[in-house]
């Protein structure tokens, strides 16, 4: 009969399989976190950029329709656009009667816009905001349009 003698490294590939699964676990549960916090910062960052692009599209709608009023002209629209309701006031700025070099006369004029949300009802966006101011100078003859100021708020 022939006695076996023990071998040192016996139960080696348990202590490494529970190593390994450990392992495996530890960085399963920081990609976890990794991927909760990112898709949660995902969705604050859509409904900020949706309201932003609201905005954008509301005041270039109020900038066309502005250019064919007269000078003085205040007003404001109210439209939805990326299921956001946006609210746009304009009021008149400067109002400059130009003379060209040829002698003829030309009307420039300045308008202040701002965007904010229409309704105080949305809890994603506070009604007293703004989101986005401009100043735009519209010139008569030819009918051209500048952006002298353009700034997002938030």
């Amino acid at each position: 009969m022939t006695v076996e003698t023990p071998q040192r490294d016996s139960g080696a590939a348990l202590l490494l399989a529970i190593g390994f699964v450990l392992m495996v676990g530890i960085v399963s549960a920081g990609l976890i976190g990794l991927v909760t916090s990112s898709v949660n910062n995902r969705n604050a960052l859509e409904l900020v950029r949706n309201r932003q692009y609201a905005a954008d599209g509301a005041i270039e709608r109020a900038i066309s329709q502005v250019r064919g009023l007269p000078c003085g002209s205040a007003g404001l629209i109210d439209d939805i656009l990326n299921g956001v309701s946006i609210t746009v006031k304009w009021v008149p700025g400067t109002c400059l009667a130009l003379r060209t070099s040829n002698g003829s006369a030309v009307t420039q004029r300045t308008v202040d816009f701002s965007a904010s949300c229409k309704t105080a009802t949305d809890p994603s966006c506070n009604f007293a905001d703004v989101i986005i101011r401009a100043t735009v100078s519209f010139r008569d003859d030819p009918p051209m349009s500048y952006v002298q100021s353009w700034s997002v708020n938030r």
